[in-house]
């Protein structure tokens, strides 16, 4: 039984901004098989472009196989993908059309669920790894305006087994003009809502909506061999 909220709460910085219950309801997470034909898919949209203003991307992971560079999510396809991220080895990878790395997330990587978020205020870019920055905070103005490639979300834009994600994904968020987090934060332990600027959601509210955006303006999201599991971060 999933985790029902009824006055949520987000994190700002340090501070906890309320907003108003959706009544979202996690009851599990989409399962990626590791294979190229296992991704979500979501067309290219304004929503998606954050230009050099702010932003988060976050979502919770519980990666069970590190494969060779596989993407959590991406738009394009290296070497001139505009944004997404890998974890390779045991390396934390932001592409930015380059790579910026912000260092090992070895220990407890596998098998165990782990929160990640990037976040932009100003020209101050920050990954954190369940509220506890990673790296150094990245001087970064890159203008995101990808007006072409499609959102990729457990590969690149044009799929490869290399590229592709093993694991499950929940409770992922693109929120274009806030950066939510800009200092370590505790790690969030209900559903995420959908509060302001959200452009996707995939909370993962059913078994049936396993890929259904919970946004204010939802998107469409083709599922090519995502599945459905009962696992997820909260209790």
């Amino acid at each position: 039984m999933g985790l029902l909220i009824t006055s949520p709460t987000v994190l700002k910085g340090n501070s906890k901004v309320f907003v108003p219950s959706s009544g979202i309801l996690t009851v599990g997470s989409m399962s990626f098989s590791g294979s190229s034909t296992s991704n979500l898919s979501i067309a290219n949209d304004i929503d998606f472009r954050f230009g050099t203003g702010d932003f988060t991307v976050e979502w919770f992971q519980y990666m069970t196989s590190s494969g060779s560079f596989p993407r959590i999510f991406a738009m394009g396809t290296y070497p001139s993908q505009k944004i997404g991220v890998s974890i390779e080895g045991s390396t934390f990878y932001f592409w930015t059309s380059t790579a910026n790395s912000f260092g090992s997330v070895s220990s407890g990587l596998l098998n165990t669920w782990n929160h990640f978020a990037i976040s932009r205020a100003g020209t101050s870019l920050r990954v954190f790894r369940n509220g506890s920055q990673l790296g150094s905070t990245l001087t970064n103005s890159t203008d995101f305006n990808d007006t072409t490639n499609n959102l990729r979300i457990g590969n690149e834009t044009s799929t490869s087994t290399g590229a592709a994600y093993q694991g499950y994904l929940t409770n992922f968020r693109w929120i274009k003009g806030t950066a939510v987090y800009t200092s370590n934060f505790p790690t969030p332990t209900s559903t995420l809502q959908p509060i302001n600027n959200t452009k996707l959601l995939l909370a993962v509210t059913s078994e049936a909506g396993v890929s259904t955006d919970s946004s204010a303006s939802p998107k469409t999201v083709t599922n090519s061999n995502v599945t459905f599991i009962s696992s997820k971060p909260f209790a």
